[in-house]
């Protein structure tokens, strides 16, 4: 309970904390004045690769901190089981479930194809047959006569069957059902898997370390009244920044993990359950 609490009150307050973090930081950089170290190339990239590893590990921390909580989340922990259970339930027919991924492939095919057609006024009948294989436009289709506006509602169709024929999207696959994966732009969208998200965000905050790194490597400080403590103030700075977007960070994926990864695997619970109807009416 406690833990659903601080949950709750991070989920509302968050971006008030973020805004508390900032301020604080912004009037603690009053106390200094920014200028140049004067430092060589060596001693910049040496000061800089320091920052950023420090940086990356204090970020690296908080989105680990960010996956357990969410891992740890009553949501997550019951929706788990629940598709862990439901894999347990097909195993005496996993040996058809691949039968019933081809027939969902085909099936969502046809869907996002009459989607296409019907935009344009046109019906799947007009030009796919029962097995999709793609029929030649009709003679009304493919005659360009009349007004202006006919001529466009023509060019419209062309394109929207043009796009129908050419369609690809990712099959829908065994593993993605019972393990981690999908593929975001997908009729089959399970969202990433915990592995991808890691190394896509990793990707993402490398970039933005290394661009603090060089800030912070280049810019040095120097007290106002020349207190000899002004390093020491500057390197609490680099922390409480990499502290508060390490929060915001730990904060984002346990939201990921609670939300968009736990939908995923509900969307593989649904997918398997049908896959059990399927078999009892096949």
């Amino acid at each position: 309970m406690k833990r659903n609490a601080f949950s709750e009150n991070l989920y509302k307050n968050a971006g008030y904390y973020a805004v508390v973090l900032i301020s604080l930081i912004y009037v603690a950089s009053s106390l200094v004045l920014i200028s140049k170290t004067g430092k060589s190339v060596y001693e910049i990239i040496g000061t800089g690769f320091l920052s950023l590893v420090v940086g990356s590990l204090i970020n690296g921390a908080f989105r680990t901190m960010g996956i357990r909580r969410g891992e740890e989340d009553e949501r997550t922990v019951s929706t788990i089981a629940l598709h862990s259970s439901a894999v347990e339930e097909i195993v005496p027919y996993i040996d058809r479930l691949d039968e019933y991924c081809e027939n969902e492939n085909k099936n969502a095919i046809k869907r996002v194809r009459a989607k296409i057609l019907a935009k344009a006024g046109l019906k799947y009948e007009e030009c796919f047959d029962e097995n999709g294989i793609a029929k030649e436009l009709s003679r009304q289709l493919s005659v360009v006569s009349g007004q202006k506006e006919v001529k466009k509602r023509h060019r419209q169709r062309k394109k929207a069957y043009k796009q129908a024929v050419n369609l690809k999207i990712k099959r829908l696959l065994a593993s993605d059902l019972t393990s981690d994966g999908g593929d975001y732009n997908n009729p089959f969208d399970f969202g990433k898997s915990k592995g991808e998200y890691t190394k896509a965000r990793s990707t993402t905050d490398m970039l933005t370390r290394i661009i603090m790194a060089i800030i912070f490597g280049y810019f040095g400080v120097t007290l106002v009244s020349e207190i000899n403590f002004a390093t020491i103030i500057w390197n609490c700075l680099q922390i409480i920044m990499y502290i508060t977007g390490g929060v915001i960070g730990m904060y984002s994926t346990y939201m990921w993990i609670v939300d968009d990864y736990r939908q995923g695997v509900i969307k593989k619970i649904d997918h398997l359950q049908k896959f059990k109807l399927y078999v009892e009416k096949h």
